[in-house]
């Protein structure tokens, strides 16, 4: 992802796995007001979705998604979004996610711009999905 050149926001919260001892992964969550098609909504942003190498294929990062969106949940959030790489794509599609087709304004120090990446959405409410589009209104996660 630093091959974009974004500047990437901070994430509220973190979730971590640890394995004897020492952490194998983790998963990183904010909590914004973004608007899908104009209207406010409040959505989770997930990013930082990180496994050692030596973890992968175990299901960890599938387990710290899912914590993540209940926790989201519990939030508040009625919509996560995250913004995938393309090889990545299957993972979340199994896991209950889908791919959006409208284009998603992110803000960056120089000024708003279109996200390059994939948007993927996790509804949490039973609310539409964006038919026109999505401001993140603040940097990418």
């Amino acid at each position: 992802m630093n091959g974009l050149g974004l500047v990437w926001a901070d994430k509220q919260h973190t979730l971590t796995a640890v394995c004897e001892g020492r952490p194998v992964a983790s998963a990183g969550w904010l909590l914004r007001d973004m608007t899908f098609d104009g209207l406010p909504r409040r959505a989770a942003g997930l990013g930082g979705v990180l496994v050692h190498p030596a973890h992968r294929g175990r299901g960890i990062a599938r387990t710290l998604i899912s914590v993540t969106v209940e926790h989201a949940r519990a939030a508040g959030a009625e919509t996560m979004i995250l913004l995938c790489r393309p090889d990545l794509i299957p993972l979340y599609t199994q896991l209950g996610w889908r791919c959006l087709s409208v284009p998603v304004t992110v803000q960056q120090p120089d000024g708003a711009r279109t996200s390059p990446l994939t948007t993927m959405i996790y509804d949490l409410a039973g609310l539409p999905h964006p038919t026109i589009r999505v401001d993140l209104r603040g940097l990418p996660f």
